[in-house]
């Protein structure tokens, strides 16, 4: 019996907590609901409400009024609002399916004036009813347009013009047919009458063109405020350095943080980071955030909210597969793009026939008395001005110009900060590569990789092998040697088209980049090779975007076309 009754009252309990949470768990879905389908739906609702409203504003009325019901005055003002209004309406409702907040206020007030006016211009109740209750239906859906900004930032697209050209030119084309038996006058224009549907019709068909050229024209003065680019400060930088030497950070990369080319969005608790750059609307993010991994999937999904609120588009480069689960998670669509050759250090050798071109080249470096030496981090003071001869010359010899965003760039302040492996023929510096080591010492990674055009063959060869013999000793496991873009791609017909198209220019843009071979130069190091992604929303062309990294990385269209090769 105690046991009885002491389950009773926790079923009681339950059982109503199950039927007053119901009301509860309705209204939650249905916030969830409109708030994912509401700009849509309203963007439909108010474009069609707008072309109701213009149609019914050219077409002959004077049957329907009611005789002395609304005096002249009244009557032409109200008209005058009218197609004023509706034209703002359908202009709107692009900024209603970008979810705009000001755009969303604002279409509230103009459904309620269009009521008004609808009754007074032409006695429509069911439009003006209609009206009435998408205005409340909007009204309701307030959290769904939560993107803060002026209006001057509402998104125009190609086909946004065309299908609003081909409204305005539909309109037009019904009103004049709908008044093709009025006989034109110039004094139509100046013609107030009640039963002057023709000439306000001419009217309104310059207001509507008016307003909606005056909106498109105010709209492109409109300056856009992307973030902008941070000012390099010693807190800055120690807050980049705090986060990249953390012992919780597996990202070599993040040294590319201490060039001037990037924009920065850290955690709420300071332990990550995320670089970006801008090309228009698309936030490109350099690889993954920064960071412990829950700590940098955290910052993730904050990046994506502040750059919703700005209706920009964000993409992720040159990411790791295990980074793929965040990007599905942010709705985003992953493309491969390439793959990088990482060495395992761990079993790295130099015996065996596999490594017998290796092992040569390490050999006659030696036998013309070359050594290779790892300058330690603060070394520009002392060898700077060898290493810029050296890149100075590379740089000539392959009538190249410095890449920057998804690479270093001989910049003394960054290259001061890192390792940088060396070749040395007697006192002569002939080739360097500055490597980035991740904040838990596992992972190393090759930027710059610059010769001598006279150095002896093999140079680079040997530099990445004792490079490597050197990371195993520090303890790292990785040593990556960099991407070869485009090498992976499929070429099936099933493939997306992204794909298929790199995977054309990897094997026919050889005279171009040298993309094959650049891989088979990698395949003597025997690495593994790990693919990497460039995840965006779906909406965007992602080969687009691809390109905007490109020219982000050569600093401009001009640099694209600048031959460089590694």
């Amino acid at each position: 019996m105690g046991a009885e009754s002491g389950n009773g009252p926790d079923k009681t309990d339950t059982g109503k907590g199950g039927a007053s949470s119901r009301p509860s768990a309705f209204f939650s879905l249905l916030d969830e609901l409109l708030f994912v389908f509401a700009p849509r739906v309203f963007f439909l609702i108010t474009a069609l409400a707008a072309v109701l409203v213009m149609v019914a504003l050219i077409m002959p009325a004077a049957a329907m009024r009611i005789p002395g019901g609304v005096p002249l005055p009244l009557l032409e003002a109200s008209h005058f609002l009218a197609s004023f209004a509706s034209t703002l309406l359908l202009l709107l409702s692009l900024g209603i399916r970008q979810r705009r907040h000001a755009a969303w206020l604002i279409a509230v007030v103009v459904y309620g004036l269009l009521a008004a006016t609808s009754l007074l211009a032409g006695q429509h109740f069911v439009l003006a009813s209609l009206l009435v209750l998408a205005g409340l239906g909007l009204l309701a859906s307030r959290k769904a347009f939560y993107r803060k900004g002026a209006l001057g930032g509402t998104g125009f697209s190609l086909g946004s013009f065309l299908v609003l050209g081909l409204i305005l030119s539909g309109i037009a084309w019904l009103g004049f047919f709908a008044y093709r038996n009025v006989e034109y006058r110039n004094d139509l224009w100046w013609t107030f009458a009640t039963d002057a549907d023709a000439s306000r019709f001419l009217r309104a068909l310059v207001i509507i063109v008016a307003t909606a050229v005056l909106f498109l024209f105010w709209r492109f003065l409109q300056a856009t405020s992307p973030p902008p680019l941070p000012e390099r400060t010693e807190e800055l930088d120690r807050r980049l350095e705090t986060i990249a030497g953390d012992t919780q950070t597996s990202q070599p990369e993040a040294a590319l943080a201490f060039l001037p080319d990037k924009r920065f969005h850290f955690s709420a608790d300071g332990r990550a980071f995320a670089m970006f750059g801008l090309r228009g609307r698309n936030w490109i993010v350099m690889g993954p955030p920064i960071g412990p991994r829950q700590a940098a999937r955290d910052l993730a999904f904050d990046l994506m909210r502040r750059a919703d609120s700005m209706h920009a588009n964000l993409v992720f480069y040159a990411v790791p597969t295990d980074f793929l689960p965040v990007a599905l998670d942010l709705g985003l669509a992953a493309r491969k793009i390439g793959e990088t050759a990482i060495i395992p250090l761990e079993t790295f050798t130099l015996a065996g026939p596999a490594r017998a071109k290796l092992r040569h080249a390490v050999s006659r470096m030696q036998r013309e008395n070359g050594r290779f030496e790892v300058l330690p981090p603060g070394s520009i003071s002392q060898h700077g001005d060898a290493l810029k001869a050296v890149s100075d010359a590379w740089l000539a010899h392959h009538s190249g110009r410095e890449k920057r965003f998804t690479m270093g760039m001989f910049d003394p302040a960054y290259l001061d900060r890192q390792s940088i492996a060396t070749v040395w023929y007697e006192e002569r510096l002939a080739a360097f590569a500055n490597v980035w080591r991740s904040g838990d010492g596992r992972a190393l990674s090759i930027d710059l990789m610059r010769s001598l055009p006279d150095a002896p063959a093999m140079t680079m060869d040997a530099l990445f092998t004792e490079l490597a013999l050197w990371g195993r000793e520090q303890g790292a496991m990785t040593l990556d040697l960099g991407m070869a873009p485009l090498s992976g791609l499929s070429s099936q017909r099933e493939a997306n088209a992204l794909s298929r198209l790199g995977h054309f220019i990897y094997s026919h843009g050889e005279d171009v980049y040298g993309f094959e071979g650049l891989r088979r130069y990698k395949e003597k190091f025997s690495p593994d090779w790990a693919p990497l992604y460039l995840c965006g929303p779906e909406r965007l062309n992602l080969a687009f975007a691809l390109a905007d990294v490109a020219i982000l990385t050569s600093g401009g269209l001009r640099g694209i076309f600048s031959r460089q090769t590694r």
